[in-house]
């Protein structure tokens, strides 16, 4: 997909003016910037540009895309799909909540086209999870709204959990799958709150 404009407008130069490529489903180091050509190949590029694909954005070359942390994959492939994943985006780190009152908790979530099929919340360390409510389906490839009510009865210190899991049986792990670089770090999202 070429977008040349946001919002209405001009694309901005630092989301890719005049024209950017945009891959659904997959990582933006795919989403070309500053588009003026494209030219189609029937091999891996190779031209001077190659390096991001060829040596950088890379994982190893298995079913978790994973390693144990300090360890080098013997075998890697490009970085491709987006894992699935869900992000709290009502309540920031560190912000404080009502003892014993209902807050709404509000988020997003989204894969790489199968579609989000369910958003869980939990307040007490994963151990019980809460269904959210899903938002509208806006299409495979857009971002899921979710909400869920949430209660936390106790004052201090406490931990909002997300996870998303997709119509294909993925889920948001609960250690993230370690690689070098840190590519498709997709575990549960945790978000710390004080409750007063």
């Amino acid at each position: 997909m070429l977008a040349w404009a946001m919002n209405g407008e001009d694309i901005p130069l630092l989301n890719g003016y005049p024209v950017k490529l945009i891959v659904p489903g997959y990582f933006g180091t795919y989403w070309v910037k500053h588009l003026s050509e494209i030219e189609i190949i029937d091999r891996s590029f190779e031209g001077h540009d190659a390096f991001f694909m060829s040596t950088a954005y890379r994982v190893p070359d298995n079913d978790c895309m994973c390693v144990a942390p300090g360890t080098i994959a013997a075998k890697t492939r490009p970085i491709s799909t987006l894992p699935v994943r869900s992000f709290i985006t009502s309540v920031m780190a560190g912000g404080v909540l009502p003892a014993g009152c209902t807050v709404e908790v509000k988020g997003i979530a989204f894969d790489a086209g199968a579609g989000v099929k369910a958003v869980e919340v939990s307040i007490d360390g994963g151990r019980n999870w809460v269904p959210a409510t899903l938002g509208q389906d806006l299409g495979c490839y857009s971002f899921r709204e979710w909400r869920a009510p949430v209660k936390f009865l106790q004052r201090g210190a406490a931990v909002l959990m997300v996870r998303a899991s997709n119509r294909n049986g993925e889920v948001q792990p609960a250690t993230a799958d370690w690689n070098g670089a840190g590519y498709r770090r997709h575990v549960i999202e945790s978000t710390p709150v004080t409750v007063g």
